[in-house]
């Protein structure tokens, strides 16, 4: 009998969205999560506010490395997604600060290049997946046999391979849309209103779509004889809660 859906998890605010799914190992601190996700939000507004841009992407940037080593050192499996972005978070706010020296000139704000960069990167994201579809290698049908137990036969499916193209075709729908939107409210609004209601408009957009996704994959995949639903196939792999 399948286990009706359910999902939990909390939303990222920033460049990369995600839904993380609370882990059963022992350790983890779903409080200390929490903070780790809105904290670098929060220090960038405060700090861009009272101090300057360079102090907020400073303090922003130092508390996501903070982030990935605490994670790292609480036993959790990192991967190399989160040292990535973390290397790309440092570029980042290098750039930014070379910029804010006048040491380099894009003929732009400083905080134009730091936003600016995340606009771009949602654009190659989008870019990248949809190659990887017109390649015949949807990056879902990748990547989720790497996160979450699935059988032979439904990854070899014609539908698992069909379910998944689509779904990337979703994501990169996303990045494209969420990358067009942020720019017009970058370019029609302050920078704090824009900061604000971006936040708050991807967190909301991101759950809903996110959760869209998973509840249209499963819908696909259940006809298959083997494929025991979204559920099971979680909590085989320690991936939801309780």
């Amino acid at each position: 009998m399948r286990v009706p859906l359910r999902q939990t998890g909390q939303m990222e605010s920033g460049e990369v969205s995600e839904v993380e799914i609370s882990s059963n190992k022992p350790g983890r601190n779903p409080g200390g999560s929490n903070v780790d996700q809105f904290m670098p939000v929060l220090l960038f507004f405060v700090l861009y506010n009272l101090v300057n841009i360079k102090a907020a992407v400073v303090a922003s940037t130092l508390w996501s490395i903070k982030a990935a080593v605490s994670r790292r050192r609480a036993g959790l499996d990192i991967g190399w997604w989160l040292p990535t972005i973390t290397i790309y978070l440092i570029l980042r706010a290098g750039i930014t600060i070379l910029v804010d020296e006048d040491v380099v000139d894009f003929g732009i704000s400083s905080e134009a290049v730091y936003f600016g960069i995340g606009f771009v990167t949602k654009f190659l994201v989008g870019l990248g997946f949809a190659i990887t579809i017109v390649i015949g290698k949807p990056f879902l049908a990748w990547a989720v046999p790497k996160v979450v137990h699935l059988a032979p036969t439904v990854i070899e499916s014609r539908t698992y391979i069909r379910t998944m193209s689509n779904a990337t075709w979703l994501i990169v729908a996303f990045e494209w849309l969420s990358a067009t939107w942020d720019i017009w409210l970058f370019n029609n609004s302050g920078l704090n209103f824009f900061f604000l209601t971006r936040t708050g408009v991807n967190f909301v957009v991101s759950f809903v779509a996110i959760t869209g996704g998973l509840m249209y994959i499963d819908r696909k995949l259940e006809p298959l004889e083997d494929y025991p639903g979204l559920t099971d196939v979680l909590e085989s792999s320690g991936r939801l809660s309780q």
